[in-house]
């Protein structure tokens, strides 16, 4: 009887934990933990880049090879992380990469003199810190105390990232116009704010509910309406497919859905990266001001986090899947548009249909991966595409300039982007719900 006890769970118990969620003020301290260690360090430091190139006498292969090695960095680094996140949790992993991304900052604040200095402290060091100090353990972390509002979570700690390039951006700007054209004051000012995210990591990061005495979306999870696998159980309505079992790697690269999420997720990041560099000379080339491109881009900014928010509610009602095929289909069109984009109406539609995508989709990403393989394989399987998928998002700009180079425009190369991730996109529709292949004792025991 006292074991039948300790596992029933009272009405009343139930509302109490869900009353006391502590998950939604852990999102809170996420987000603010990749605001800066995302948003600012790969936004908010391409205001201190400029100025700092400049007085360096730093050439654009130079300024470009800095960014090149940062995103490499984030992606190679990702089987690490996650082996470092499995052995010692989200709240000292986060910690670690804040301090990382503090160690970077006091360089280039107080170190930085020459081009390998710079690719050193920014493209590595703070490559390293983004890597261990934002999405992985951010996200493993949100998908571990959420799950009937897992894609919301994890939308509202992708948020951080674009609120935080949106307030960093400009002011890392006036700083430096304030300290007379001093651009080592914004990175002390880098400085300081990884070392607060670092603080809060350590304070109000909790790895999982248990630690908390609590459970995934405050004991408020639709469990028992779902059979072992995460289907539906008999006379309930379906929904949104969450495993229950526990996958591997190794299991996860047996089954056709991850291949298919990984060329996915590429086709994502070529017309993310690949258009949004080339986005501001092509507008110009098309006869747009440099103050309209600008302004483009702002919109884009604005409506990635538009994107991340609004698909963050509706994935988890809808397969998220399904809402990711779609957003890609979109960036693929952002960038047809892209080619006739002459007008101010289809410039900022252009970079509003880039923003939204892009956004959405990375959240639709993560929030597939960790329903299919569930949140303990999430870090790891993450880990595993991260690499390819970086690779290919820092080869795609200079992959567009090689064209533009060959045809004097980027219209060719804009076609080639966007009929690769529609191809993408529908090759994700077949990626439906992994099934785990029978083990050799089940195969036994069937005879």
């Amino acid at each position: 009887m006292a074991a039948q006890r300790s596992t029933d769970v009272m009405p009343g118990a139930q509302m109490t934990d869900a009353r006391n969620f502590y998950g939604w003020k852990l999102l809170a301290a996420l987000s603010v933990i990749v605001a800066v260690n995302l948003g600012v360090t790969y936004v908010g430091a391409g205001v201190i880049n400029a100025p700092m190139a400049k007085d360096l006498h730093l050439g654009r292969g130079m300024l470009g090879l800095g960014s090149t090695v940062f995103i490499l960095t984030n992606g190679l680094v990702a089987p690490v992380v996650a082996q470092v996140l499995n052995a010692w949790g989200a709240r000292l992993t986060l910690c670690i990469g804040s301090l990382l991304v503090a160690l970077g900052a006091f360089l280039l604040a107080t170190w930085v003199s020459q081009g390998w200095h710079y690719v050193l402290a920014y493209g590595l060091i703070l490559g390293l810190g983004n890597g261990f100090g934002a999405l992985i353990p951010a996200q493993t972390c949100a998908s571990t105390w959420f799950e009937r509002k897992r894609a919301l979570a994890m939308a509202l700690v992708l948020t951080g990232s674009g609120l935080g390039g949106l307030i960093s951006a400009p002011l890392m700007a006036r700083l430096i116009v304030v300290a007379h054209g001093n651009w080592r004051v914004a990175w002390y000012f880098v400085l300081a704010a990884a070392l607060s995210a670092a603080l809060v990591s350590l304070l109000f990061v909790r790895n999982r509910p248990s630690d908390c005495g609590q459970r995934s979306d405050g004991g408020l999870a639709d469990a028992g309406q779902r059979d072992a696998a995460g289907r539906p159980s008999a006379g309930t309505v379906p929904s949104v497919y969450r495993t229950r079992e526990r996958w591997t790697v190794g299991e996860a690269a047996r089954t056709r859905a991850l291949w298919l999420i990984g060329l996915a997720a590429v086709g994502e990041s070529a017309a993310a990266t690949g258009a949004l560099a080339h986005a501001v000379p092509h507008l110009r080339d098309l006869g747009h001001s440099a103050e309209a491109a600008a302004a483009a881009l702002g919109v884009f900014s604005i409506f990635t986090i538009v994107g991340k928010l609004s698909i963050g509610l509706l994935c988890d009602r809808m397969e998220p899947r399904n809402a990711w095929s779609a957003c890609i289909m979109m960036m693929g069109l952002a960038v047809w548009v892209a080619t006739r984009a002459q007008s101010d109406a289809a410039m900022f539609l252009f970079t509003g249909m880039l923003g939204f995508g892009s956004g959405a989709a990375l959240t639709c990403w993560y929030a597939t991966v960790a329903n299919y393989f569930g949140p303990a394989a999430f870090a790891s399987i993450l880990g595993a595409q991260m690499p390819f998928n970086n690779t290919v998002a820092a080869a795609a700009p200079f992959l567009v300039g090689l064209i533009y180079d060959a045809q004097g425009s980027y219209t060719q190369a804009f076609y080639v982007v966007a009929a690769f991730s529609a191809t993408a996109a529908l090759v994700l529709l077949a990626a439906t719900p992994p099934r785990r292949a029978p083990s050799r004792a089940d195969r036994a025991a069937r005879g």
